[in-house]
């Protein structure tokens, strides 16, 4: 090379290491202007369009340069880094392959390659490649940061949080491995040391959106919307010079948390925000969907609904029926309907209002359904057909003649009727009735605390202790309708109500769905969280009292203010103050129970 043009390169390369990526690049280039085929600068000049959002442009002449050095691994190691970073992950991979192969002991190429395994979703050769770079160069600390991404994605949890922690250790001064450690304590649900990592990372790189909404995300968990407000906005302000797709994370975070602070007008906006900057989101669209519903607006919510199907966590299952999908309003079948459950047996008693208008239309309906549901649907609807619900369909239900199929989940598409519909054994009710009344004037009042929904059952559930405000109340005698109730929730129950506390022995309100809508109609009310107690309770007409979650966004029929809800009818919402823990919205209840006479529960 000659003198002049190698001055321009090693300036190139001081300037590129200073930051200066202007003067870089006009040094690089002056190089290939009089030595175009100088390999050197070809692959700089391509790190550097990489470096300022010019991949594309990168990937190109990368890819000229290699019809005539096919051989150079460095090349194909820039030439991947340019795809990965334009979005062509096929063409990436590709090219990963070819420098590993020509590079087989470049902890470089060892570990790109592990990129575009783990971009492809194969997490277990992302995470052995990451493995085999952390052996050959023990401190890298990017390595052990995705080596965590993808144990968690691959479902453990403890080996991806010993990388993150690992990744830390590596490089404390890196704020991504702060904000790693933070969401992996997060999905662990161990929020509160979650935001000492995602402040961490803030206090290091102020501007930082990523860590910001995870803080904001963790907040809301806690019942600290308030305090994620801000950590929102200042994402949105932080994101602005990012790629519109980038900056919707920001505005579903701030939509999220007005939501939680029950401001649905200004919540629903900031979703429209975040959609208009990456439509079709499943997971925006799923949390725009509960929201508008939660805000009454049916129409919208019921229409962004379907994308329950699309989003990741929790997944539905898909029924591959050989019969057609019929769609709410169009003319009701000529012959038999197939209705299927798809979620929890709360979401099915909300969905079941809209069965009695179909019923009456006229329709010939098979529900398939859970089998504990099954006596006391064939009481409430004589004129249903059941099939029990089973891990694969049963053969008979496929040889059926049907129609058409639709999910349940799809049955809404107007507000809610807000009428029971539910009919119990009214005569098991009143034998437990004069079983469970010891003396006149005695209140019976149900207790349920804990909800067994794997994703949300943390979010929605109380200790026994926290209902201890309730043992103070006079005149009460309470009725265990927890299912699944352990013996050490027993124990600290008794030794808060002592003998003012029962629990059947002849019901199981796991499995007896049937006995425990008996038991709840022979009650005077029903205290509980937001579970299936809550939604038989509702559906049955009975007074029922719900002590709603801190964190609202995904229980939509509690609505987002107010004491009532459309759905139902007898149902009473009490929620938390901010910054008040579980006690003190168990204290609001106690004190509302004892202002009301018993008539004014029945």
């Amino acid at each position: 090379m000659q003198p002049q043009l190698l001055q321009h390169l090693q300036a190139g390369v001081e300037a590129h290491r200073q930051g200066n990526l202007a003067v870089a690049e006009q040094n690089y280039r002056a190089v290939l202007a009089h030595a175009p085929e100088t390999l050197d600068a070809i692959n700089l000049l391509g790190r550097l369009l990489v470096q300022t959002g010019r991949a594309a442009e990168a990937a190109s002449q990368l890819r000229r340069a290699l019809d005539v050095a096919a051989g150079q691994g460095p090349l194909w190691l820039s030439y991947a880094e340019a795809l990965i970073a334009a979005g062509d992950a096929a063409a990436a991979r590709e090219a990963a392959e070819t420098a590993r192969r020509l590079l087989p002991k470049d902890a470089d190429a060892l570990f790109l390659w592990a990129e575009t395994q783990r971009i492809g979703g194969a997490w277990a050769a992302a995470a052995d490649g990451y493995r085999h770079v952390l052996v050959m160069r023990p401190q890298h600390a990017a390595a052990a940061l995705q080596l965590a991404t993808c144990l968690q994605a691959a479902g453990d949890h403890t080996g991806a949080l010993a990388a993150a922690r690992q990744a830390l250790a590596l490089a404390p001064q890196a704020p991504e491995c702060h904000n790693n450690l933070g969401n992996l304590l997060a999905a662990g649900g161990s929020h509160d040391a979650a935001l000492a990592c995602f402040g961490q990372a803030l206090k290091l790189r102020p501007q930082y959106p990523a860590a910001a909404i995870n803080m904001a995300a963790s907040l809301r968990e806690l019942g600290r919307a308030a305090e994620a407000l801000p950590l929102a906005t200042d994402a949105i302000a932080a994101s602005r010079s990012l790629p519109a797709p980038l900056q919707a994370d920001a505005w579903h975070a701030l939509a999220q948390t007005l939501h939680a602070l029950a401001e649905p007008d200004k919540a629903l906006a900031a979703f429209r925000e975040a959609l208009s900057r990456r439509p079709g989101d499943a997971e925006i669209q799923w949390n725009y969907a509960l929201a508008a519903l939660a805000a009454g607006h049916f129409a919208d919510g019921w229409a962004a609904y379907a994308a329950r199907w699309r989003k990741a966590e929790p997944p539905l299952p898909r029924r591959a029926w050989p019969w057609p999908r019929w769609s709410p309003g169009a003319p009701v079948p000529a012959g038999r309907l197939l209705l299927w459950g798809e979620q929890g047996l709360g979401d099915r008693l909300l969905f079941l209002q809209y069965l009695p208008a179909l019923l009456q239309s006229g329709a010939r309906v098979t529900l398939e359904t859970d089998p504990r549901l099954v006596p006391l649907l064939k009481r409430s609807f004589p004129a249903l057909d059941f099939a029990p619900e089973a891990a694969t369909a049963d053969p008979e239900l496929l040889a059926g003649s049907f129609a058409a199929h639709l999910p349940l989940g799809d049955l809404p598409a107007g507000p809610p009727p807000g009428q029971a519909f539910l009919q119990a054994d009214i005569a098991r009710a009143a034998i437990l009735r004069d079983r469970y009344r010891t003396g006149a004037g005695e209140r019976l009042v149900g207790l349920s605390w804990r909800s067994a929904n794997p994703a949300l059952g943390a979010a929605k559930s109380l200790r026994p202790a926290d209902l201890a405000p309730l043992a103070a109340v006079p005149d009460c005698r309470f009725v265990c309708l927890q299912y699944g109730v352990t013996e050490d929730e027993l124990a600290e129950l008794r030794g808060l109500f002592g003998d003012r506390l029962l629990l059947d022995p002849e019901i199981d309100a796991r499995n007896d769905l049937d006995g425990l809508a008996a038991q709840i109609t022979a009650l005077d009310l029903t205290v509980t969280v937001s579970n299936v107690t809550a939604h038989l309770a509702g559906a049955l007409g009975r007074p029922v009292w719900v002590l709603a979650p801190a964190s609202k966004s995904r229980f939509f029929y509690l609505m987002t203010q107010g004491e009532g809800t459309p759905w139902y009818p007898s149902m009473r919402i009490f929620r938390p103050a901010p910054d008040a823990g579980p006690a003190a919205l168990a204290a609001q209840v106690a004190d509302t129970l004892v202002s009301l006479a018993k008539s004014a529960l029945r």
